[in-house]
């Protein structure tokens, strides 16, 4: 009898193996190791190296199944119903708490599956999701993809998120890129996938999405833009909307066409190669004429509710905190920004047809705008505060004076050219960049004779730094951001940046206000084509202007001195406490 267990030969033959002895007490024998289940002819190392990599993945497919259940769980905290639900109005208050108005979410309308052009649906599968219609909420192979892109790259900028990806991120306000934010995403598309079909989930995307100059959803974005409904959009027109979604203030075709047909372009180009379309459909939809609106109603309320938009919209380009229930906490200060509407107004009115007006209000020490008007046309991204590039003029002399006291030169009262020309060139223009002013600046004995392209904001800017002592404020239209439960999410506090010393700023306004209070400066650019006034009070600095949008000497220069010198003193005065 064999005196071992049985072989597989002993069991296809019947043969019992002989009974195992009990073990004695007491004993240390321990049963033989069990062989492996891997044949013989793998050599030892690649056996150990098989082993160690199966105990490895299945302590990898534990640790991804705790992950998955663990962000499971927490996308089971998310209330749903938020996909549908319209999101709440955007509030900005002014200085004082009062509502200046609503950023966006009043003039949002819903649409319907049905709305949505299909040459739409077709553009924004070819840009952003292919495979919307075959995936579970999560594209895998594009985030594989991404993923070794990114592992490449050493960066996070590839994404690959999918509509109901961005529909998650959008919904639910989950901001910066890193891994926890990509897996709540990944788990709440999941979520969204099981509860929505795939009509609701694009619907609700396209109902949500921003598209730039405050427009949220398609339909504002088609009557923005184009003055039609959703449903009106041309192929050329959806391909652009298509395209501009990535980076909608960026390539916004009211602020940069070039940027959002170069959008459309790459739009189309992809629904060729990914079979959407023909290129001779292509070429055909490129020669179609896009047809921006002229003018849209979008902009209503205060002219400072525009300005503050857009600053915002410069300010949150990168985030995605746009989607409504916030509350924006500006520097304007109603008051003040009631009565300079009111005067601009009148001057306007005064001045004759044709003229335009700016101005603007700014807080010495905090750089805050406490107001600020670019005047019309309503439903334009221009405003002549911040845009109007013009010929500056004899304004240019106390910041000739503050320069030379700051080199240790003697500044020549009403003599611009002798005091500049103690100057070298190129740090004269340093000592201006230094204030705020950024050019074109003039040759020679023109610049110290005022030719110098500048805007309202820039001259508001240089006036307020000889009034701060030489520190030049950083000038700011927002305090803070706070959600929709009033937990802060952005916060500005005033700074400024030395450009003059203290004493060079005090010779500069000693020199050219000797007499003290009030400090108005009324003056004609050199072809008499703009009017200039300035006030450089000891708490706000007020700047504004006149003129043609296309550069044309004005009907009356003397009458326009006149006025301009009445509104600025008025205003001085209403401001005093």
């Amino acid at each position: 009898m064999p005196d071992h267990a049985p072989t597989r030969r002993d069991r296809r033959l019947g043969r019992a193996a002989d009974p195992i002895p009990p073990v004695p007490p007491g004993s240390d024998w321990k049963p033989a190791r069990r062989g492996s289940r891997l044949p013989a002819w793998i050599p030892p190392p690649v056996r150990s190296a098989i082993r160690i990599g199966f105990r490895l993945g299945v302590a990898a497919f534990c640790a991804a199944l705790g992950l998955a259940l663990f962000y499971l769980v927490l996308a089971l905290q998310y209330d749903l119903s938020e996909i549908r639900r319209m999101p709440e109005r955007s509030i900005v208050r002014d200085l004082r708490g009062r509502e200046l108005g609503a950023l966006h979410g009043d003039s949002r309308r819903l649409i319907s599956r049905l709305e949505i052009p299909p040459f739409f649906v077709s553009a924004l599968r070819a840009r952003e999701d292919k495979r919307f219609y075959q995936h579970m909420g999560v594209d895998y192979l594009g985030l594989a993809r991404a993923t070794l892109r990114n592992l490449q790259d050493l960066s996070f900028s590839q994404g690959a998120s999918t509509l109901t990806m961005q529909l998650a991120r959008n919904t639910f306000d989950l901001r910066g890129k890193n891994l926890h934010r990509k897996l709540l995403e990944i788990a709440l598309a999941t979520r969204i996938e099981w509860e929505y079909t795939k009509d609701q989930i694009l619907t609700a995307y396209v109902n949500r999405i921003y598209f730039g100059s405050g427009c949220h959803g398609l339909d504002e974005a088609a009557r923005r833009y184009f003055g039609t409904d959703a449903a009106g959009l041309s192929p050329n027109q959806c391909a652009l909307l298509a395209g501009i979604i990535r980076a909608p203030h960026a390539f916004s075709p009211l602020r940069s066409p070039e940027r959002a047909m170069a959008q459309r372009n790459q739009v189309l180009d992809r629904m060729i190669a990914e079979g959407f379309l023909t290129p001779a459909a292509a070429a055909q939809i490129r020669s179609d004429e896009l047809g921006i609106a002229d003018h849209y109603d979008f902009h209503r309320g205060s002219p400072a509710l525009h300005a503050v938009r857009r600053h915002l919209e410069e300010l949150l380009a990168g985030e995605d905190i746009r989607h409504g229930g916030l509350e924006f906490l500006s520097t304007i200060h109603d008051t003040i920004q009631t009565l300079l509407e009111s005067e601009l107004r009148a001057l306007r009115q005064n001045l004759g047809a044709g003229i335009e007006t700016a101005g603007l209000c700014i807080n010495n020490r905090t750089g805050g705008v406490r107001a600020i008007v670019g005047g019309s046309p309503p439903g334009s991204d221009f405003n002549r505060a911040l845009d109007a590039h013009r010929d500056l003029g004899e304004l240019l002399t106390p910041f000739l004076y503050a320069a030379a006291a700051e080199r240790g030169k003697s500044p020549r009262l009403d003599q611009p050219v002798r005091t500049g020309r103690q100057l070298d060139r190129d740090d004269l223009l340093r000592l201006l960049a230094r204030l705020g002013f950024q050019g074109p600046f003039g040759e020679g004995d023109d610049l110290l004779r005022g030719a110098l392209v500048t805007t309202p904001m820039e001259l508001a800017t240089a006036v307020s730094t000889l009034a701060n002592g030489g520190n030049r404020p950083r000038t700011r239209f927002i305090r803070a951001i706070l959600s929709s439960q009033g937990r802060p999410l952005y916060a500005s506090q005033p700074a400024a940046s030395p450009a003059l010393s203290r004493r060079a700023a005090a010779a500069a306004l000693a020199m050219q206000f000797p007499d003290g209070e009030p400090r108005l400066l009324v003056a004609l650019s050199p072809a008499r084509t703009d009017l200039w006034a300035v006030s450089c009070g000891a708490r706000h600095t007020l700047c504004l202007w006149a003129g043609h949008d296309s550069p044309q000497p004005l009907e009356d220069p003397d009458a326009a001195l006149a006025l301009g010198n009445e509104t600025i003193a008025r205003l001085v005065r209403s401001l005093r406490p």
